[in-house]
């Protein structure tokens, strides 16, 4: 029996919150609870902004722009998992920000250029036409604009993991590529999406 998608976007995101138990588990670092919600919330809202990248990376070349925007988007995700995952408590972002970095940077490029097998599994649900002059330049401005507006919203906000995680997920991930194809049903087609900015929104809201 085919299990849909969305189901599987569920489970493998419950994944994400379990690694972050074990860890927690081995490290007892602070705001455990918080940081399980945030990394079911981070992969459901990265879902179509990564397959979107993946999907217009194009030829495996490094004058290929396509192909770093989706080494940004893919280093964007492993480090701030990574930042949940081996959380030290705001007062050692410091320390643990340079290897968080240095591991996404080599992720990201190593996803980027590697050899890799066929295209996205799931480009078939998504409106893949080619997108206007304006949205391509967008495509490729918003790696600089995202960080860019998560820094001056994280240097203006109270230094909290729940305020660094929320930024991150909310503006990192935002405005995917391509949209998905609803076939009649919009709800359904990005219940994964909404349910990750629902719990993102609740975590946020309980952390005021």
């Amino acid at each position: 029996m085919k299990i849909h998608q969305n189901y599987m976007a569920l489970f493998t995101a419950a994944g994400f919150a379990f690694l972050v138990l074990i860890a927690n588990m081995v490290t007892q670092a602070p705001d455990g609870m918080m940081r399980m919600g945030y990394a079911v919330a981070l992969y459901l809202i990265s879902r179509d902004t990564l397959a979107g990248a993946s999907i217009a990376k194009g030829p495996r070349r490094f004058s290929n722009p396509d192909r770093w925007v989706f080494a940004f988007y893919m280093a964007l995700f492993f480090g701030t998992f990574m930042l949940l995952l081996l959380w030290r408590g705001i007062g050692g972002l410091g320390s643990q920000l340079i290897a968080t970095v240095l591991g996404a940077l080599i992720y990201g490029i190593a996803m980027a250029f590697l050899p890799s097998k066929g295209s996205h599994p799931y480009a078939h649900h998504f409106q893949t036409e080619n997108p206007s002059s304006i949205r391509r330049f967008f495509y490729y401005a918003a790696p600089l604009l995202k960080l860019a507006i998560i820094w001056i919203l994280v240097q203006n906000s109270p230094p909290s993991a729940a305020y660094l995680f929320f930024f991150i997920a909310l503006i990192g991930f935002a405005f995917p590529h391509y949209r998905r194809k609803t076939n009649g049903n919009p709800l359904w087609a990005n219940f994964p999406t909404l349910v990750g900015y629902l719990l993102l929104t609740l975590i946020m809201a309980t952390h005021l």
